[in-house]
């Protein structure tokens, strides 16, 4: 499943406190608003700041996913990556959860493909980012 996603929006990086890569609560405010667009999508209140950015809670449908977002290579380039909650075990496994993993992929890329800021952007497999040169796709999943 392509559930990374590279694009380029003109957000400038705001870095957690002695660090200088590494994107902080405060950056990703933006980010947060263009997943609010996604239908039925419930966000937590609160971002999650961690060692590599920041970390969104979402629920849909009584699924909970999280979802990252971190700078990418280059200026105004970031990488969001969705998940199943961790701790949402069946719904890993139980086609149900799988759907609407998909589902919320195709709404998303739906919201990023809609944003006039929004550009360049490239859905990866997981697998493929542990790869020098990731073959990246359109979209997230075959039309």
């Amino acid at each position: 499943m392509r559930s990374n996603v590279s694009f380029r929006h003109p957000a400038e990086f705001a870095a957690l406190p002695d660090t200088e890569d590494i994107l902080a609560v405060g950056g990703a405010r933006w980010f947060a608003d263009l997943l609010r667009r996604i239908p039925d999508l419930e966000l937590d209140g609160e971002l999650c700041q961690e060692d590599w950015g920041v970390v969104v809670f979402a629920r849909r449908k009584e699924k909970i996913f999280w979802i990252g977002l971190s700078a990418w290579q280059g200026d105004h380039t970031w990488l969001a990556h969705f998940h199943h909650g961790s701790f949402a075990w069946l719904q890993w496994f139980r086609s149900s959860g799988k759907e609407e993993l998909r589902r919320l992929l195709a709404d998303a890329h739906a919201v990023l493909s809609s944003e006039p800021a929004v550009s360049d952007i490239v859905w990866y497999e997981e697998k493929e980012m542990r790869k020098g040169n990731p073959r990246g796709f359109a979209t997230p999943i075959d039309c």
